[in-house]
């Protein structure tokens, strides 16, 4: 058999390579000729928030720009109409006017006082606060002044007040807020009642809050239990408590077998004392507390059994900052008297003139020297 010379091996086979590696290249390139390059696509954007046609636009802007001097114009020349006019329609082109502006509506309540009707002028101040912020709205502001002042002995013109809150447009929470604050929740303490000008005015302005869903409703059901601001009593909505059931504390801070108080026993009670001097607590614990945790949803009705007479005070639950604060469980709440009872030694149903809302605690308190406790009976719904 002839064998081939290896160098002629290598040039078979160098060229078997070459023709493998030739024919690869031009089925590959005609591969990728035959296959159309897909257009890169960009994913289209659709706008869908809404814009207003008049925000940002260079007409309001410079109507923005001015409107402090246009305003000051109107101010100047109270009874010239084409200046109040002129101020009219470049407030209505400003969507938000700016600060400056904004600090007007004092000077335009100046110039045209409640008392005098309806001028250009306080058409202007109307709707300079349906338009300014809350932080620069002047009726709001004059509202929180208002009220502040009062606590501290500053007489106040009420129904210039009421106006400005019922004109406060985007104003109206914080206004309101400062009016729950410093004369509602007040209202519900029995240990420091209002002076008779807050209350007042308390009556004048809850109404407003009131329809802007602005009063909390377990303050406003306290200040109507504790009877102060009768007034207040009509704009309470009763809810259906749902359940009504006996309301058994959680724990009871007092003497020993102060429990006793709060068992269904009717044989039972414990002996209570004025405290000399008083303990840090007693303005909420008084000599005695049923607690309740969490705080009941909705207390409808109470009766007492005792021998000597003594109240019996609701401590509310609160948001932070609105009435007195428990160092203990730093929390807030108002305090008012939920029954008055004269201790004859057989059953007294408290009449509530609304239901107590949020109750944390029952607290008593004797009007002497001390009094006997035989049962305290509460209902209402967890």
């Amino acid at each position: 058999m002839r064998r081939f010379p290896l160098r002629t091996l290598l040039l078979m086979t160098l060229a078997l390579v070459a023709f493998v590696r030739l024919y690869f290249i031009t089925h590959r390139a005609g591969r990728q000729a035959e296959r159309p390059t897909s257009a890169r696509t960009e994913p289209v954007v659709i706008e869908t928030t809404p814009r207003s046609m008049d925000a940002g636009s260079p007409a309001s802007a410079q109507a923005c720009r001015t409107l402090d001097r246009t305003l000051e114009g109107a101010i100047r020349a109270p009874s010239d109409a084409s200046a109040s006019s002129k101020a009219r329609q470049q407030l209505d082109a400003c969507p938000e006017p700016p600060a400056r502006a904004c600090e007007l509506g004092a000077a335009l309540d100046a110039r045209s006082p409640l008392d005098t009707g309806t001028t250009p002028l306080r058409e202007l101040l109307d709707a300079l606060c349906q338009r300014c912020p809350a932080g620069t709205n002047p009726c709001a502001g004059y509202v929180t002044r208002a009220v502040m002042g009062l606590g501290v002995g500053r007489p106040a013109e009420f129904a210039n007040v009421r106006w400005h809150l019922e004109h406060a447009g985007p104003g109206t929470p914080a206004a309101c807020a400062e009016v729950v604050h410093s004369l509602l929740a007040p209202a519900a303490l029995a240990t420091a009642p209002l002076a008779a000008p807050q209350k007042e005015l308390l009556a004048q302005l809850a109404p407003a809050c009131a329809r802007a869903g602005q009063l909390p409703a377990n303050i406003l059901h306290a200040v109507v239990v504790q009877g102060d601001v009768p007034a207040l009593a009509q704009l309470v909505q009763e809810k259906p408590a749902g359940e009504n059931a006996v309301l058994k504390p959680s724990r009871t801070v007092g003497p020993q077998d102060a429990e006793k108080a709060f068992d269904g026993q009717e044989s039972t009670g414990v002996e209570l004392t004025l405290a000399t001097p008083p303990t840090e607590r007693w303005e909420k614990d008084g000599a005695l507390s049923a607690v309740f945790e969490p705080p009941v949803h909705q207390l409808t009705a109470l009766r007492v059994r005792a021998k000597g007479p003594g109240t019996l005070r609701a401590a509310v639950r609160t948001s932070e900052g609105l009435g007195m604060n428990d160092p203990d469980s730093q929390t807030s709440f108002v305090l008012p008297v939920a029954c008055r009872f004269r201790g004859t030694g057989q059953w007294e149903t408290c009449t509530l003139p609304a239901s107590l809302l949020d109750v944390e605690a029952l607290s008593v308190f004797p009007d002497k020297g001390k009094l006997t406790l035989s049962e305290v009976a509460a209902r209402g719904a967890r």
